[in-house]
């Protein structure tokens, strides 16, 4: 009996328990005011390997990479990337590259991860340019070595000839020492006309043992002769397909065009293009962007003089924040690139009033480009603390180098001189001035809001991504407290657009609503550009359109706010759409 009783009072404390765990309120709460925001952004969890240089391929694994657009690293696009499966991709490291984090893009945005890839950066080529490599160095011949340093003493008038004796010898071959390795792309043969080779191959090596083929020709014809000496003189101009680094050239020579001995009178080795291959030196794009910076002083702020950013700055300043009497700063491209523009953006109340700026493309030979001992600008503009003034420096010519150094003195206050931003440019028309806007590429009536991330300030659906799912019939986002004067949405539109048009879908059970439009570059400060009142005559079933038209502005986020007399169900938004008509 007292087993019987001990088991009725469990049974009475579990049904009491169960029924004061259920509410009359299940489900959703269709009252919860919090944001609610919609997007399917990546994410890189991690990659490998950690380090490597221009050329390594990288595994990165993470989540929605199915759709990515975009693979970057320390914010410099990939050489190229494939999109594995939804969480992998495998990138290849570019040659512009710098240590940093690794960044993916997909249609909802852009997400880098928490480590930074360390880049290797290999040296850089200081092979001159359109200089002869191969004058005055030493020559290997397989005949006639008595002659063989004609091949290079930078002479036509005299030459070296593929003979035993007297007597021609079918064939031959050189090797031409540079020293040490050097990139180049052409190659000169100057040849007597009377007695050229009709099978010439040049090949190269970096260790003198195994070599490479870069060109064979079978024939060949000049019109570029001139007379030297007792020679009729013909140039064969061979252009490689690539440049090629070595430091041997060999050239084997046979079929002669005559029965007189084969004649060479000088090889020449060049480097003619900047690169080795075209100058891909972007135009109009500031190249010192996130470069790295060596600074003289104040070691901790070195990076804001490339950062990009206007509101924080590098100051010539000691230990004991005591302004110096002078300083100096050296910007690192990353590699020798051609530019003819420098802009100085420094504290109007703390400028230098002796600036140099140098050059060099290999970080010991400098070379003065600009001296400014006085400037004044019209160009000020608040940001943050500083009034920003910018130095236009306009270099004319285009000049090469790998290394900017700035030595500043000379400041106009007795505060420490005081460089919010150098940036460093290639223009095309060489004269150096501030970029114009760029041509606006903005798409015409195409709805750029359409499955953009959305955050709302309420809703009674779990999905306010509806608002802008490109249903205007069916689909809807609601608000979910009809008490609430005031309801916003805010659609991100992922980059910068041109907007002048907005259509709100309403339903009918809305009527005399207040809609004001704010755009902002930064999700953080907007700005009003337009306001209008609304009365939806739809009838039941029936879904109205509110067109709202502005002065074109530029931005990236659109925020509505709604300000309503409602009926009971709050407000019903089948879809907010945005354009540039």
């Amino acid at each position: 009996m007292k087993i019987i009783k001990r088991i009725s009072i469990l049974c009475l404390c579990l049904s009491y328990m169960i029924l004061s765990s259920c509410s009359d309120d299940y489900g959703a709460n269709p009252f919860d005011n919090s944001p609610f925001t919609v997007s399917k952004l990546p994410k890189v969890l991690s990659f490998e390997p950690i380090e490597g240089k221009a050329g390594t391929e990288v595994t990165i694994v993470g989540v929605n990479f199915s759709t990515a657009t975009d693979v970057a690293f320390d914010g410099k696009k990939a050489e190229s990337f494939e999109i594995i499966d939804d969480t992998t991709i495998k990138a290849i490291v570019s040659e512009k590259t710098t240590t940093g984090p690794i960044s993916v893009t997909n249609e909802k945005g852009t997400r880098a991860s928490k480590e930074k890839f360390t880049f290797i950066k290999e040296a850089a080529d200081d092979t001159p340019l359109d200089v002869n490599l191969a004058e005055g160095k030493g020559v290997t011949v397989s005949i006639n070595e008595a002659a063989n340093f004609h091949i290079t003493n930078g002479k036509y008038e005299n030459a070296w000839q593929v003979v035993d004796g007297a007597t021609p010898a079918a064939e031959g071959w050189f090797i031409i020492d540079l020293g040490d390795a050097y990139t180049f792309d052409n190659i000169v043969t100057a040849w007597d006309m009377g007695a050229y080779a009709t099978d010439y191959e040049l090949l190269v090596s970096e260790d003198g043992e195994q070599y490479t083929s870069v060109s064979h020709t079978t024939d060949w014809t000049t019109a570029n002769t001139e007379v030297s000496g007792i020679f009729t003189v013909g140039k064969q101009d061979i252009t490689l397909t690539s440049a090629v680094k070595a430091r041997y050239v060999k050239g084997i020579v046979k079929a002669c065009n005559s029965p007189w001995a084969m004649t060479v009178c000088e090889v020449e080795v060049y480097k003619r293009n900047a690169t080795g291959g075209e100058d891909d030196t972007p135009y109009d794009e500031n190249i010192a962007v996130s470069r790295s910076v060596t600074v003289s002083t104040n070691e901790a702020a070195n990076f804001h003089i490339t950062n990009g950013k206007y509101e924080n700055a590098w100051q010539v300043i000691d230990a004991g924040a005591s302004p110096m009497a002078e300083g100096w700063f050296i910007v690192d491209l990353g590699d020798v690139m051609s530019f003819n523009n420098i802009i100085t953006a420094w504290d109007m109340g703390a400028y230098a009033t002796d600036y140099e700026l140098l050059i060099s493309e290999n970080g010991d030979n400098y070379t003065t480009i600009s001296h400014t001992t006085d400037w004044t600008t019209n160009n000020i503009e608040p940001v943050g603390v500083f009034n920003v003034g910018k130095q236009d420096i306009k270099l004319g010519n285009l000049v090469r180098a790998r290394y900017i150094k700035g030595i500043l003195k000379g400041c106009n206050s007795p505060w420490a001189m005081t460089i919010c931003e150098l940036e460093v440019y290639k223009r095309k028309d060489g004269s150096g001035d501030t970029p114009t806007v760029p041509e606006d590429i903005t798409p015409m009536n195409t709805n750029l809001a359409l499955n953009k991330p959305i955050t709302v300030s309420s809703t009674l659906y779990p999905i306010p991504q509806e608002a802008v799912d490109g249903n205007t019939t069916i689909s809807k986002w609601a608000t979910n407290d009809v008490n609430t004067a005031e309801h916003s949405l805010v659609i991100d539109l992922e980059q910068e657009y041109t907007i002048n048009n907005i259509d709100i879908y309403w339903g009918y059970n809305n009527h005399s609503i207040k809609t004001k439009i704010l755009v902002s570059s930064d999700g953080i400060n907007y700005t009003e550009c337009a306001s209008e009142n609304y009365n939806p005559t739809a009838q039941a079933g029936e879904v109205v359109i509110h067109n709202i038209a502005f002065n074109s502005i530029k931005t990236r986020y659109v925020k509505a706010v709604f300000t309503a007399y409602m009926k009971e169900w709050g407000l019903w938004c089948y879809e907010f759409e945005v354009y540039k008509r």
